[in-house]
């Protein structure tokens, strides 16, 4: 070991630590110095990258043929105007991948792990991008390490180090240790300095990168590239038929392969990619502003299957703002929450000094936080209080013994002062009572229980031997009393789980408190069946299939240990539920990366556990998750309505290119006329479908399957439905323009028209694909929606009355009577699909009124 550098760093670090860390001045001269504390990774996509990806689509090289076509035929004005098409939508595909793009890099930024530092005095959480040399760290079992340190002062500490080493067993770390940037702390607890940062690090010098998001193909995106592969075989099958038989019939191949061109166009949906990409990376990015982060992509599809919602008590029900309200001592009660009560009586404070006593030194734990602070208001001046003992060995919380004992060595030296704090269950174990004593004892624990306080038991011993034993069963206890701790219910607690209830999801509360303590809280929340309470040592007891009957009715789980929870993930699953579990250490990233969706807590939480879970809770808060659900449900009634939209206009369109060729008639609609409709289906089915709220019923209907297919029976009728009745008023529209003898151009502008303004109202009513056709009329469209009908109409009259875009276009002027008839036709057309699409409901059976 190299001790001049590593006395140097303790004795650094020492200075640095009583003098309260680092001040504001030298934070940001270092960050500009030596840079953030972060490794090279994959870097933002530019720009030019996202015009490559572009290029890719198979819709840009059928317009690009179109207008190589023309171009050979002489038509160079036909042919400049589809290039400019193109451009325009690569440019609209480029804005709206940006937007997604952007989304994902915020969401990386929040995933970044992050670290407590003491600066100027003051204990701070930061990101761990943030953290510069020399800082002061705090570190705790689970934490991942920010940066190479030294530490300055440890406690029972050992280290996975397994991705430098590629040794899976942990590494004790004692004081004047070094630690290395993205390691785990897997027990303990320190403080250390910080030596290197970023690419000076050990890590940083390997080279490795880690990624915190991960965007992977969702169940969705993968249904629908097998479908858009199956429609892009269609497509060329149909394309090079019509291409056949137009050529063979009129002897014009270059003709026919300009109408099959135009047909790959019409048929192809090709903003299906796109779609899901852009409202599953937007869902993501609203979650985070929501204080929801994402961590992986599919959770926000999976957010709307969740029936079970299984989670912790503590910090997510409650503030995890705890204070001590009660202390039972030598057979008196107290209650510190009254007003009156300025001192504590002596008779108590041998209790509070050794509960003290059996927490940490410098306590992050919200529990321990309620004694140290109990502590100062009532102990400080007296005998009670001990800073200058040292802490000479822990016993940890077992699931065999719930209790946690401390062995202190005093300033005066002479042997051991044990302290130890648990439930009441323990401690009366480890005092070893009698009946007479035991019954009391519980008696009074469950009369606080039962006022929904968390109790816990103390108790006291001292040794005189130099060697301390292996358990804390081998110390000699004495019963010392009873603390009651209170942790305030969070506002809007009993509103979001009724609104669950509603959702058709059921949650199930967890907590390390006594049954009685479980069930009065459960209560006050109003979770179903409060009274009903199992235990993790009944747990045990049960055989598996016995655990998975039970779950399928209870709501309220106590004494549970985090190792327990993955049984009961499990059993949950067996059971047939999609299952939700929350977590914040690590014991519980098992349970986590079980469970079908994970959640962590971002506040209180372990780096081990944020990074086996799929999304993280970055306030706690339980309504963040019945957000996340509500936001999770809309995206994917969004993305329904969006594909109900684009099978239901390509159909037309499709219907249109192919008919007149089919029957010998004029062509209606060109290349130019095709790419020009898809600038308005690109933005209305990413973007304006998008950003549609959520209906006001949207969290009072049962989860959905997740074994449902995207593309199931509501899609293909709806779309169906709606693209066939459209398709058959602009056929007959055309049908009888030329059965006027109107001519070609007139028929073709009646048809584009009547196409232009059915669009406009086919957008504006699958927006709901559940609700009913009053409260589509009676709904107000989002601001994006107004602006795609406003464009729709502008471009329509341009392209009707500017006479240079009317020529270009081959159309004809078109009188007011004119556009009254088209007006007429397409809202009869989308007005006829609703109606008979709300028949056909009706007849299965679905709860949809006109």
């Amino acid at each position: 070991m190299e001790t001049g550098p590593i006395n140097k760093d303790l004795a650094k670090g020492n200075e640095l630590l009583s003098g309260g860390g680092l001040s504001l001045s030298l934070i940001l001269q270092r960050q500009e110095q030596e840079g953030l504390n972060e490794l090279p990774s994959s870097k933002p996509k530019k720009i030019y990258s996202f015009f490559f990806d572009v290029l890719k689509e198979p819709m840009v090289y059928l317009l690009l043929g179109c207008g190589l076509i023309y171009f050979f035929l002489g038509d160079q004005q036909e042919a400049i105007m589809l290039l400019a098409f193109l451009f325009l939508i690569i440019g609209i595909t480029i804005v709206q991948e940006t937007k997604a793009g952007r989304a994902l890099e915020a969401l990386r930024e929040l995933s970044s792990p992050r670290a407590l530092v003491i600066r100027n005095g003051t204990q701070i959480r930061i990101a761990g991008r943030e953290v510069v040399r020399e800082d002061i760290i705090f570190i705790n079992e689970g934490d991942r390490v920010p940066a190479d340190a030294t530490l300055i002062s440890s406690s029972n500490m050992a280290i996975d180090e397994s991705l430098l080493t590629g040794e899976s067993i942990p590494v004790a770390k004692q004081v004047g240790s070094k630690i290395f940037a993205s390691t785990t702390v897997v027990r303990g607890q320190g403080i250390a300095v910080v030596t290197a940062i970023g690419l000076n690090t050990q890590i940083g010098k390997i080279g490795s990168s880690i990624q915190e998001i991960e965007i992977i193909s969702t169940r969705l995106e993968q249904q629908t590239n097998q479908l858009v592969k199956r429609l892009a075989w269609l497509a060329l099958f149909l394309c090079i038929l019509v291409v056949i038989v137009y050529s063979v019939k009129h002897h014009n191949w270059i003709a026919g392969s300009l109408i099959g061109l135009s047909l790959g166009m019409a048929i192809l949906p090709n903003e299906l990619p796109a779609v899901l990409t852009i409202f599953f990376a937007m869902g993501a990015w609203r979650l985070a502003k929501r204080k929801v982060l994402t961590r992986k992509i599919s959770a926000v599809e999976n957010l709307g299957s969740i029936t079970v919602l299984c989670v912790d008590k503590t910090g997510t029900l409650t503030l995890n703002q705890m204070a001590i309200q009660k202390i039972y001592s030598q057979e008196q009660v107290i209650d510190l929450s009254e007003s009156d009560v300025l001192s504590l009586p002596e008779e108590f404070h041998e209790t509070l000094e050794f509960g003290i006593l059996a927490s940490r030194k410098d306590p992050f734990d919200p529990m321990e936080l309620a004694f140290t602070s109990a502590g100062l208001k009532f102990l400080k001046g007296t005998e009670h209080l001990h800073h200058d003992w040292n802490l000479e060995k822990e016993y940890p919380l077992s699931p065999e013994l719930l209790s946690i004992t401390h062995a202190w060595k005093t300033s005066l030296g002479g042997g051991f002062v044990i302290g130890a704090k648990g439930a009441h269950e323990a401690i009366i174990d480890l005092c070893h009572m009698n009946d007479d004593q035991m019954i009391k004892i519980k008696q009074r624990a469950e009369e606080m229980a039962a006022m929904g306080l968390r109790v816990l038991g103390v108790a006291k011993s001292h040794l005189e031997s130099s060697q301390l034993p292996s358990r804390q069963h081998d110390f000699e206890f004495t019963f010392l009393g009873l603390i009651g701790i209170t942790d305030p219910i969070r506002s809007g607690i009993k509103e979001s789980i009724s609104e669950c209830h509603s959702a058709g999801i059921r949650v199930i509360m967890l907590t390390g408190d006594h049954p009685l303590t479980a069930s009065s809280i459960a209560k006050k929340i109003g979770l179903q069946n409060p009274t009903q309470v199992i235990t993790g040592i009944q747990m045990e007891s049960l055989s598996d299939s016995e655990l998975v009957e039970l779950t399928k009715k209870m709501s309220v789980f106590s004494r549970v240990m985090p190792s327990q929870k993955l049984r009961l993930v499990e059993s949950l699953k067996k059971a047939g539920e999609i299952v939700a579990m929350t977590g914040d250490g690590v014991n519980d990233a098992p349970a986590l990366k079980s469970s079908h969706i994970g959640i962590a807590m971002g506040g209180r939480g372990t780096d081990v556990a944020r990074e086996s879970s799929d999304i993280v809770l970055l306030d706690d808060d339980f309504s963040s998750i019945v957000e996340a659900i509500r936001t999770g449900r809309r995206v994917y009634t969004n993305i329904k309505n969006a594909l109900i939209y684009l099978f239901a206009i390509h159909i037309p369109i499709a219907g249109m290119s192919v008919l007149p060729v089919l029957l010998g008639l004029p062509l209606v609609l060109l290349p130019a006329h095709i790419a020009l409709l898809h600038l308005i289906i690109e933005p209305a089915s990413s973007i304006a479908f998008e950003v549609e709220p959520a209906s006001i019923d949207i969290m009072s209907k049962k989860p959905r399957s997740p074994s449902e297919p995207l593309f199931n029976n509501e899609i293909w009728h709806s779309s169906l439905l709606r693209g066939i009745t459209l398709f058959v008023a602009l056929a007959s529209v055309y049908f009888i323009s030329l059965k006027r003898n109107q001519g070609e151009a007139e028929a073709r502008t009646l048809v584009f028209s009547t196409l232009i303004l059915a669009n406009v109202f086919l957008i504006f009513l699958s927006r709901g694909s559940k609700i009913s056709l009053k409260s589509k009329f009676k709904s107000k469209p989002n601001d994006i929606v107004k602006w795609i009908m406003i464009a729709s109409i502008v471009m329509l009259a341009l392209v009707l009355y500017v006479p240079s875009l009317r020529e270009i276009m081959r159309f004809s002027f078109l009188h007011p009577i004119d556009i009254i008839i088209c007006m007429l036709v397409s809202l009869a057309s989308t007005f006829l699909s609703e109606l008979f699409l709300g028949i056909i409901k009706k007849m299965k059976g679905l709860s949809i009124t006109l």
